[in-house]
């Protein structure tokens, strides 16, 4: 007579086996250091074609169509109008200094200081500025949600904070 109730025989081995492929089949696996470089590359291929050329064209195929700017003058522009202010800018070249990289799953934020020589209508010279930057990877490719660019305050660059 056969046991209805058949208990399944399982050795340390295989449990352990078990567990380390279970969690690594659930571990989400985050940016590597190559989408860390490509990021930083992309965020400064869109900034370069945007300030120094005026193509409008990295943005337009980076960015998320919800993407959203908070412009140095304090006005959040959609994509679009991001797009549509180049007009108002003359920049001859820029810089990202003091880096950092936050990371969280399938959201990378690239935190820098921005020196911008040129100048936008109507506020005249750029000061230094803190920028921020969210990508968040979108149908397998890494892509830009947001940016905010603010004036650093003198105090603040002078104390190097900024």
């Amino acid at each position: 007579m056969l046991n209805s109730r058949v208990r399944p025989s399982f050795t340390p081995v295989a449990v352990l086996i078990f567990l380390m492929t279970t969690a690594c089949a659930t571990k989400s696996i985050g940016p590597s250091e190559a989408d860390i470089a490509a990021i930083k590359a992309m965020n400064r291929d869109v900034l370069n074609k945007m300030l120094v050329e005026q193509d409008t064209s990295a943005l337009n195929n980076v960015a998320l169509d919800q993407y959203l700017v908070v412009a140095p003058g304090g006005r959040v522009e959609t994509k679009e109008q991001a797009i549509a202010g180049i007009d108002s800018l003359d920049v001859r070249g820029f810089e990202i200094s003091k880096e950092q990289i936050i990371i969280s799953g399938n959201t990378v934020v690239h935190v820098g200081r921005i020196d911008i020589d040129g100048t936008m209508q109507p506020m005249g010279k750029f000061p230094p500025m803190k920028m921020m930057t969210t990508f968040v990877k979108s149908d397998d490719e890494w892509r830009m949600l947001s940016r905010a660019i603010t004036p650093c305050i003198p105090i603040a660059v002078e104390l190097g904070a900024c």
